[in-house]
């Protein structure tokens, strides 16, 4: 079972760096859209991390040991789907400001666009955390 959740992982991030790659074409060169995926990639998950420790407030683990297991593989799972509804949106408003093709309008209207997606992809992640955290307690203590 270990090995098809990895192995999903790997074809998110793969995804996930694929998108990214694909929506800095109007970068200037490979080392600024690699810097733009790690520096992203590094912002996304200090703030998927966050969230889940929102959403870990409440929470009792039996064994504390079990945190950090169910806290990597939501990272895992989590940073490159947040990444993939991030990251290419942001690239591409960097890429219409550098090139001029947007106006101050539609570039704030973007902007709020993008920033409320985030919340509400904040709101239901931190919702969704908890109750696979519970999930899997609930698991456990069953088996027991």
């Amino acid at each position: 079972m270990g090995a098809v959740i990895y192995f999903i992982i790997f074809i998110i991030f793969a995804t996930y760096i694929i998108c990214t790659w694909n929506s800095t074409k109007e970068f200037d060169n490979a080392f600024i859209r690699i810097s733009y995926i790690v520096i992203g990639t590094l912002f996304i998950a200090l703030f998927t991390f966050i969230f889940f420790l929102f959403s870990k407030i409440g929470i009792e683990y039996p064994k504390q040991e079990m945190v950090g297991q169910v806290r990597k593989i939501i990272l895992l799972i989590f940073i490159p789907i947040n990444g993939i509804v991030v990251l290419p949106q942001i690239a591409n408003i960097i890429s219409r400001v550098k090139n001029g093709n947007i106006s101050k309008e539609d570039l704030q209207k973007k902007i709020r666009i993008t920033l409320i997606i985030c919340i509400i992809m904040i709101i239901f992640e931190c919702i969704y955390f908890k109750s696979i955290q519970t999930g899997i307690i609930n698991f456990i203590n069953a088996k027991q």
